[in-house]
């Protein structure tokens, strides 16, 4: 039985040191630290499709859309919005 219990502590133990690790990861220059939800706008220089903006971070990432909802309305409206990004957005390119 204490075996049992042992297993279940070092599982539990295991999958908490996890999410610290990676909520620890430092952001880079333009603000990516990972998958969630930010805060964003878009500055394209020239008109784009809509499929391929160039993103300007502001704040996250946050778990859930409403805690990133809650920031923007406090701080940022209406300079942006809040978007759920799997990857980093593409680095605004300078036009010729």
């Amino acid at each position: 039985m204490k075996r049992i219990h042992f297993q279940a502590a070092m599982l539990t133990l295991a999958c908490v040191l996890a999410g610290t690790a990676n909520a620890g990861a430092s952001p880079d220059a333009q603000g990516w630290n990972g998958r969630g939800w930010y805060i964003t706008g878009s500055a394209p220089p020239a008109p784009q499709p809509i499929a391929a903006p160039d993103y300007i971070l502001f704040e996250g990432p946050h778990a859930l859309q409403g805690d990133c909802l809650q920031i923007y309305d406090r701080l940022y409206s209406p300079i942006g919005i809040c978007r759920f990004l799997d990857a980093k957005p593409a680095a605004a390119h300078p036009s010729n």
